[in-house]
């Protein structure tokens, strides 16, 4: 088990570990040659290269990796991606400098709905490592001989006249010029305060009583600096008295520091593990448990007695031991780093969810000694699918998630039953050949709509398609799902059933078409009437009393007109395109400057204004650049237009000179925009509110405001795209 000595959350703890690990922690493609998406810690210090020059793609870190090492790392790198599990590799890279490091990489791969995304783990330079094991070794056996031969560094003492002899390199290690020969108590003077009543204790051993001694020691040399150094004494007796005693000095400063160092390390890398909230064990070929953290025993509820004397197997629901017993066995037998879900048996009988990975530890010589485990509790993720699974199947809308390339992944219940289709043939069959379209072109329309989607764009269509007992109309679409950088992994298709409303808007269709045919009939039967009454009659206030009826019939034969325009407008969608609304405007100023010749239209383009739209947005311009030109007083009726961009909007700004639209009727129509009673009951207003609805059909904006010196200002907002 771990004890940890140092307090702190996990998220703390983690960040100090990434900003003092001694190499970098990366995300990266799954492909060689691994190019970065994101790197932290030491890269520069660890390639030369800057971080930023990896995540710009200027660098790849695939081609630092040395020519000699780049087959077996990708070799062990596509194991790993295959069978989605962690990976070790140790290789060397080339620095930007030129020089050569050897570094160690913890890898694994992100795996997204069964697809390898990217990989993400940490290298570490174990370069000075590499060194530290060929150089302990050598030390090792220099200091084996150094203690029979004393030929580090060596001194005599002559008991007798308290002289004191040293060699060359004991003046090195105090700082001393070579020619100086300090006295027993300048010797003793060089060591640590703490540290001079041992030496002094062990000299005044060997000198009376003979007795040997070895101990490490800190001394403070002529430059102030504080060293380390392991010094031995052994007194050599004639006739029971101590004439002399011969000792060696060894300077062992730098293995004094790398052993803090790696104790540090140690203590580190425990507190680390006892700050993570996944349990950590490791457990022998026999079963029994060799360490584990303090997650282990608080999540399990037993003690550290208890857990000693368990196996394995005893914290795993029986329903699930099998399974889990095979993943052991894949790493203690075939040396393999497995996943495996399974159920925690707590001592109090609770079953938790967790995701237990394994993976084989090995000694110098390559023999596996322990199962190193991770176990993550599971409870969290398996809720938030059941969550996800509870929405996405309990709607009556289709919905669907697709590969790239229009493959099904999962479908939803509604869509299954809509579809008469298995879940088990749905899922890996084109979208297109699921749905049972009608036509070749509602087929081709589906999968031009899969590869809009993959580009960035969104589809939408009405399709026909065959229910399960009848011919439906469905309002398709497909949109793009991104990762967290920004990435397209996914398609998402929804459907809606619109079969019912199609029907209804044929039905209006039909009741307007009849409507709107017999009242036109009546009323050029009206105007027939008026007409003869106006040639026959001679009484002037009879004329006018038919006049007065021609002019309403009139204006009721072009309150018909905006009628069919509005319900066009609601009923049908001509599809978006981009329009240049600067063309659009000229055209339809050019159409009503000859329809009304006595008014003037001027069209003034400021910028190019290029918007997503449908040719109805042509309804719009005509019904206010005709509104400010029929419903004008001024002898000489005037209509500017616009055409600007402003604020990121594409903007078109139509003034009159005439009365102007009065707030009323303003307050009316947005009324009946926001589906609230009004009293908009003539034709003025009808063509207010087709424009109303018209722009918010395509998600604009309208502002009016009254003109300085009589007269309407009225602003139509487009968004960008």
């Amino acid at each position: 088990m771990f004890d940890s000595d140092i307090p702190g959350e996990p998220e703390s703890i983690l960040d100090r570990f990434v900003d003092t690990l001694p190499g970098l922690a990366y995300r990266c493609d799954p492909e060689p040659p691994w190019e970065m998406m994101f790197l932290k810690g030491q890269v520069e210090t660890l390639t030369g290269y800057p971080s930023a020059a990896f995540e710009r793609g200027e660098i790849t870190y695939g081609n630092l990796v040395e020519q000699d090492d780049r087959e077996a790392l990708t070799q062990d790198v596509m194991e790993g991606i295959g069978a989605q599990r962690q990976f070790s590799v140790s290789y060397r890279i080339k620095t930007r400098s030129g020089d050569t490091k050897h570094v160690f990489e913890r890898g694994v791969p992100v795996v997204d709905d069964g697809e390898v995304k990217a990989l993400e783990g940490i290298i570490i330079d174990i370069t000075q490592q590499k060194a530290y094991e060929q150089r302990l070794k050598r030390q090792n056996d220099l200091f084996a001989h150094t203690q029979k031969m004393a030929a580090v560094g060596g001194w005599e003492i002559d008991p007798r006249t308290d002289d004191l002899r040293w060699t060359d390199q004991v003046n090195r290690i105090h700082g001393l010029p070579i020619d100086e020969s300090p006295s027993i108590e300048d010797a003793i003077d060089f060591y640590h305060p703490e540290d001079q009543p041992i030496i002094r204790q062990a000299v005044d051993g060997a000198i009376h009583d003979g007795e040997p001694f070895e101990h490490e020691l800190r001394i403070i040399t002529r430059h102030d600096e504080q060293r380390w150094v392991r010094t031995k004494g052994v007194p050599r007796l004639e006739d029971g008295e101590v004439v002399r005693i011969r000792g060696a000095i060894q300077d062992i400063t730098d293995r004094r520091k790398r052993e803090q160092s790696l104790r540090d390390e140690q203590a580190f890398t425990k507190s680390i593990f006892e700050a993570l909230p996944d349990l950590l064990y490791t457990f022998d070929e026999e079963g029994s448990f060799t360490r584990w953290n303090d997650q282990f025993r608080r999540a399990t509820g037993y003690t550290d007695e208890e857990i000693a004397e368990m196996g394995p197997l005893d914290f795993i629901a029986e329903q699930d031991r099998g399974r889990v017993r095979k993943h052991i066995e894949k790493v203690l037998v075939g040396d393999e780093t497995t996943t495996v879900e399974g159920r925690l048996k707590t001592k109090n009988g609770d079953l938790i969810p967790y995701e237990f990975t394994g993976a084989p530890m090995m000694d110098e010589e390559g023999t596996l000694t322990e199962l190193v485990g991770v176990g993550r509790d599971i409870s969290g993720r398996i809720e938030r699918q059941r969550q996800f699974e509870a929405v996405f199947n309990n709607t009556y809308q289709f919905t669907g998630l697709l590969n790239l390339d229009g493959t099904i992944m999962e479908p939803n219940e509604a869509g299954l039953s809509f579809a008469n289709a298995d879940r088990q043939e749905a899922i890996g069959t084109k979208l297109w050949e699921v749905l049972d379209l009608r036509t070749d072109e509602g087929r081709e329309s589906v999968r031009q709509g899969v590869e809009k989607a993959k580009a960035g764009g969104s589809y939408q269509d009405e399709l026909r398609v065959q229910d399960t007992d009848k011919e439906a109309v469905i309002d398709f679409s497909i949109r793009p799902i991104t990762d967290a950088d920004g990435e397209i992994n996914l398609l998402v298709a929804e459907g809606t059933d619109i079969t019912g409303l199609k029907d209804r808007e044929r039905l209006l269709r039909v009741l307007h078409r009849l409507l709107r045919h017999n009242i036109r009939n009546d009323l050029t039967v009206i105007r027939g009437y008026s007409d003869t009454l106006q040639e026959t009659l001679s009484d002037e206030k009879l004329i006018e009393y038919a006049d007065r009826v021609d002019d309403a019939a009139e204006n009721l034969l072009t309150t018909t007109e905006k009628a069919k325009q509005m319900v066009d407008v609601i009923l049908d969608h001509a599809g978006d395109t981009n329009l240049d609304l600067g063309a659009v405007v000229k055209s339809v100023a050019e159409q009503l400057q000859e329809r009304y010749p006595a008014a003037s239209v001027d069209v003034s383009i400021e910028d190019t204004v290029v918007v997503t739209s449908d040719i109805w947005v042509e309804t719009v311009f005509e019904q206010f650049i005709e509104n400010g030109i029929e419903h004008n007083t001024a002898s000489s009726p005037r209509v500017e237009v616009r055409v600007f961009e402003r604020n990121g909007e594409g903007c078109v700004e139509i003034a009159d000179n005439g009365s102007g639209i009065s707030e009323d009727e303003w307050l009316m129509v947005d009324e009946e925009v926001r589906d609230e009673p009004s009293q908009l009951q003539h034709g003025s207003g009808i063509g207010l509110l087709l424009a109303q609805w018209s722009v918010h059909k395509f998600g604009g904006s309208l502002q009016h405001r009254k003109r300085d010196g009589g007269g309407s200002v009225v602003t139509v907002r487009f968004p960008f795209d």
